[in-house]
């Protein structure tokens, strides 16, 4: 009998490989969004405030499922808030690499274009392996 091989890959990295590139998305907005509520942050309107957006575009990240991610306007918004906690910050950088990555089924030129709004390129990424 034939062992199964991915024991030894962590749980996440296996769920993480079969999942559709959308899929894997939202799975990121919504880690963002567990990390607001782990932070304390449990409303909407306590999300908004910490992110520095507005109410209606907090929900619409943090609980529409259409699979749309945040414009690179949002990003910057939510990046210059002085109030948004350490966890929730890295989170939003996890997306950001993992978009210019293209994990989230964007191409090439759309990758190229959203990096360049953060004047981040794939090749300056660090490796994850």
């Amino acid at each position: 009998m034939r062992r199964n091989r991915t024991r030894s890959v962590g749980r996440r990295s296996r769920i993480d490989f079969q999942l559709e590139p959308k899929e894997r998305q939202a799975l990121k907005l919504a880690e963002i969004r567990e990390a607001l509520v782990a932070a304390g942050y449990d409303t909407t309107a306590k999300q908004a405030a910490v992110l520095g957006v507005g109410r209606s575009t907090a929900w619409w990240l943090l609980n529409n499922d259409r699979r749309y991610g945040p414009s690179a306007k949002v990003i910057k918004r939510i990046l210059s808030s002085p109030q948004i906690p350490k966890r929730v910050r890295r989170k939003v950088e996890q997306y950001i690499e993992d978009k210019i990555r293209g994990r989230y089924g964007h191409s090439e030129e759309r990758t190229h274009w959203f990096g360049a709004q953060f004047h981040i390129h794939h090749s300056d990424l660090k490796p994850k392996y």
